[in-house]
């Protein structure tokens, strides 16, 4: 009788291929940077989207965004880094409870990155039109998002956009305070218009962390220089290390 060369796969074997798998399971779990890639910085802009922005101040502010994100210097300060790259998510916000993503997590490492994202914000549409201003609540949305960015970094950025005061909920000092403590910086972009106070909201109860800063616009019609200002400051600072 002739005898089967088909060798079967002892008990031991297969322990030993599945203690393996578990092995480097373990060691790719805590990385949440699987298939995605390091970055030099996690930046998430958040963009008020109250009542107290109109159609035309909306668009401005979009705009603005995507020339600002477009320019050759932001795209040179982003090459700069070690790993020559940053994840960029966007954000709106308005009153209790109303937050939505806008643009998912985005990886750029170049002009090119850059300018599709910039295309992507200028067909970005509104999520609420109207509502009241919750800060607090923008924060806390924002804090979760970025400890859910799947990238390994050592940077971790909010930017807070608006033209009010914190009008609902509580004090946005409360959830800034619980994110600085976690290891998020966050940075404000103050839109001045009529409250001439809001730089100084924005520095007592608003951002917070390392090389906290608070960038401001006159008006929207200069809102994107402040942005470009703004994200220069942010990314250069990476460097300062």
């Amino acid at each position: 009788m002739m005898q089967n060369h088909k060798q079967i796969k002892t008990p031991h074997v297969l322990f030993a291929v599945l203690t393996v798998l578990l092995i480097v399971a373990l060691l790719f779990s805590g990385r949440k940077t699987w298939g995605l890639g390091d970055v030099d910085l996690v930046l998430l802009l958040a963009l008020d989207v109250s009542a107290s922005i109109d159609a035309r101040e909306y668009q401005l502010m979009r705009e603005g965004l995507a020339s600002a994100l477009s320019s050759v210097q932001v795209a040179q300060a982003v090459g700069a880094g070690k790993s020559g790259a940053i994840a960029i998510s966007v954000m709106q916000w308005s009153g209790f409870q109303e937050q939505e993503v806008k643009i998912k997590w985005t990886r750029v490492s170049g002009h090119k990155d850059l300018l599709r994202l910039s295309d992507e914000v200028r067909r970005m549409p509104r999520r609420y039109n109207g509502g009241a201003t919750d800060i607090g609540g923008a924060i806390k949305f924002s804090r979760e998002l970025v400890n859910s960015a799947p990238f390994l970094t050592k940077r971790k950025t909010i930017d807070i956009a608006g033209d009010g005061t914190n009008n609902v909920n509580q004090s946005p000092a409360i959830e800034r305070d619980i994110t600085v403590n976690s290891g998020i910086t966050i940075n404000g972009l103050a839109i001045i218009g009529e409250t001439v106070t809001l730089v100084d909201f924005y520095t007592r109860f608003v951002i917070g962390g390392n090389l906290a800063f608070v960038e401001n616009a006159r008006d929207y019609n200069s809102f994107e220089t402040a942005m470009h200002r703004k994200l220069l400051r942010e990314i250069g600072s990476l460097y300062l290390f």
